[in-house]
């Protein structure tokens, strides 16, 4: 429960700044209030709340801390999408799921690609694409076998034909590898 609190912090942060302490006074007597009154109570206290908010962005027009767009550093989109859950029904909350999944995909492609740079750097005489070639005729380490056995135990074809490949599928969740293949599929020719 200690981590929706500290998650729904910006909410709580927003519900202070935009309220008075009598309205919070009628918050509180609220639930004492005659059932056939409360209703009335609520909507006059959104109304309050209403008028407030217009008159405060009228006299301060500064951004909220942490709302502004000229932020210098990059929003934590994940973080974000597991506050929106707390709001959220079911439905949304899969999508948002979906979307925190492909940002973890994006992100691994990145790591990927920032690996290949540093070994491109390390190996600069090295052509990069003679890392996806193989060099024995298509032929590649069992799944069984570790990385770097003797050339007798290149027996099993890869459908990659390359042990750098192969070591970089291995690195793939079944997931990410199942995307990586649907993208390696040749597409249907221009038919409309």
């Amino acid at each position: 429960m200690a981590d929706k609190k500290d998650d729904a912090s910006n909410v709580m942060a927003f519900d202070a700044l935009y309220t008075t302490n009598q309205i919070q006074k009628l918050k509180v007597l609220l639930p004492y209030i005659e059932p056939s009154m409360q209703k009335h109570l609520a909507v006059y206290i959104k109304y309050m709340e209403l008028q407030y908010t217009i008159q405060l962005t009228k006299k301060h027009t500064a951004t909220l801390c942490g709302c502004g767009l000229s932020q210098p550093e990059k929003p934590d989109l994940k973080k974000l999408c597991k506050e929106l859950c707390l709001y959220s029904t079911p439905e949304e909350i899969r999508q948002l799921e979906q979307i925190q999944n492909m940002l973890q995909t994006f992100e691994t492609i990145q790591e990927m690609s920032q690996t290949m740079s540093a070994m491109q750097e390390i190996f600069p005489d090295m052509n990069m694409e003679s890392l996806f070639e193989n060099p024995l005729s298509g032929t590649v380490p069992s799944e069984d076998a570790p990385f770097g056995e003797a050339a007798d135990d290149l027996e099993k074809t890869s459908p990659s034909g390359s042990p750098m490949m192969d070591m970089l599928m291995h690195m793939l969740t079944p997931e990410q590898r199942e995307m990586y293949e649907m993208f390696q599929q040749p597409q249907p020719s221009g038919e409309s």
